[in-house]
This record gives structure tokens, sequence and C-alpha cells, in this order.
């Protein structure tokens, strides 16, 4: 006869076997299941619910739930490169740009840089801390003191300027 050991009421043949298994089938990695079994023996000790005494393995299940769902949830909030991707290591290093590639770029960048110093200074101003620092339209009325109207308008004039000078950019090409 094999005899079962308990831990504050729980059968822990019972949460090896039984309860793991549910875990790992719900989340398919081994490691973060038994990660997550223990947090729920942690829970379950910390817990001052009435259901813990009445049906501990009811509740200890619940528990685990609740914990492959956290898991499940912070798992959507960090994924690596190399997940997203699904590429190799190599893909990752930066590729041998030549000489004539290097020029294209430096001369595409001069030519936004001259564009944008040819805009009014409050109007460079605006579409810096729109598209560069990130500010709402509304923060930068209040920041400068000028109406949301007139924020749209310069983000738009310097929109346009840029779109023209990509156009011309792409007909020369």
């Amino acid at each position: 006869m094999e005899k079962t050991m308990h831990w504050c009421g729980i059968n822990l043949q019972w949460a090896y076997t039984d309860l793991l298994g549910y875990i790992r089938f719900k989340v398919a990695c081994p490691h973060v299941a038994k990660d997550i079994l223990h947090d729920a023996f942690i829970r379950y000790t910390v817990s001052t619910s009435l259901n813990k005494d009445q049906e501990p393995h009811a509740y200890m299940r619940s528990i685990a739930k609740n914990l492959i769902v956290d898991s499940y949830h912070h798992q959507q909030r960090f994924i690596s490169l190399e997940a997203e991707v699904g590429l190799n290591r190599e893909w990752l290093e930066a590729p041998a740009l030549s000489v004539e590639h290097l020029n294209d770029i430096k001369q595409r960048l001069e030519m936004i840089q001259q564009i944008l110093e040819q805009l009014p200074p409050r109007c460079r101003q605006v579409f810096w801390m729109y598209r560069v620092e990130g500010y709402t339209q509304p923060e930068i009325a209040a920041n400068l003191g000028i109406s949301k109207n007139m924020v749209e308008r310069h983000v738009m004039r310097a929109i346009l300027d840029l779109t023209s000078a990509r156009e011309l950019m792409l007909v020369e090409m």
C-alpha cells in the first residue's frame, strides 16, 4: 500500500502528477509548469480563503488556472526577436553595406536635413516635438502656447514638404 504525503491538506502525489500534468499541457514548457506549480503552493500557503480548508484540491487548481492565465499574458508582452521573426542569429547581424548604398543613404539624409532647415523655426520645432520626441498635438499646443489647429498646420506643412521631396527623389532615380 502506497502512503500518500500531504502538505497543508494537499496530496503532493496529486499535485506533482495530475495538477502538474494539467499545467504542462496548458503552458507547453516543463520549466514554466513547475514554476507555476510552485507559485501556486506559495499562494495557497499565504491565502486566508475559507475554500482553502473545505476543498483544498479545487482551490489549488483554481490558483493554478489563474497563474496559467497570468503566465500567458506575461508571455504576450515579452516576445524575443528571434521568436517573433523566426530566424537564426546570423540574420540579426548587421548586413554589409556597399559604399554606393552608404552614399545613397547619406545623400537622402542630407536632403531631409536641408528640407527641415528650410522650414520656419516654429514649424521645425513643432515637427520635431511631434515626430521625434513623441509629444501629442495638444501637449505641443500647451507647451508652445499656440492653438491645436496651428500645431496641425505646422505638422502638415513639414510632412507635405518631406513628401514632395521624396517624390522628387523617386523621379530622379
